[in-house]
């Protein structure tokens, strides 16, 4: 792969690249540093890229890597306080506040509940996750329905906390 082929496919998936930081990285400036990172590590490794799966998932991989990784080597787990967001202003579509109480339940997972959150909803198979994880799909289906039910629970508490 090319320069220009490899600019041309890293400027078409940068979304990707985005969509990560922001659920991972809550600093602009680190987010900016990360994303020279992610790129990076996605040009050193560009010949491992073997086309078995698309441009884009391995670039998602990579990118999650490169984060996750970043993290540990800086110590830094970020935790969110859900109850702060919980009672940010009220928003005007009842929707839009289940997406942003959805997220927050999400930035509060640890890393690992994070990452499998976070590749399933991105549609991501049990088996990909798994083997991202290097765990077993059986272990990686416990510790989803774990997350899924943790997340329906504070779910339901704010909407009781609501009426």
């Amino acid at each position: 792969m090319g320069e220009k082929e490899f600019l041309h496919l890293i400027n078409a998936h940068q979304g990707t690249i985005f969509h990560l930081l922001g659920l991972y990285v809550p600093d602009p400036a680190d987010k900016d540093d990360l994303k020279q990172e992610i790129i990076l590590q996605a040009w050193k490794s560009k010949d491992k890229f073997r086309q078995e799966s698309s441009f884009n998932t391995w670039l998602y991989k990579l990118s999650l890597y490169t984060i996750l990784t970043s993290k540990r080597k800086q110590g830094k787990i970020q935790q969110v306080n859900l109850e702060a967001a919980e009672s940010l202003p009220a928003i005007e579509k009842p929707e839009q506040r289940q997406v942003d109480l959805l997220y927050a339940c999400i930035a509060g997972l640890d890393d690992v509940n994070k990452t499998i959150i976070t590749m399933h909803l991105d549609g991501f198979s049990n088996a990909e996750i798994a083997a991202f994880l290097g765990v077993s799909v059986n272990n990686l289906g416990v510790k989803l329905h774990r997350i899924k039910e943790k997340i329906t629970t504070h779910l339901k508490a704010s909407n009781h906390g609501d009426r």
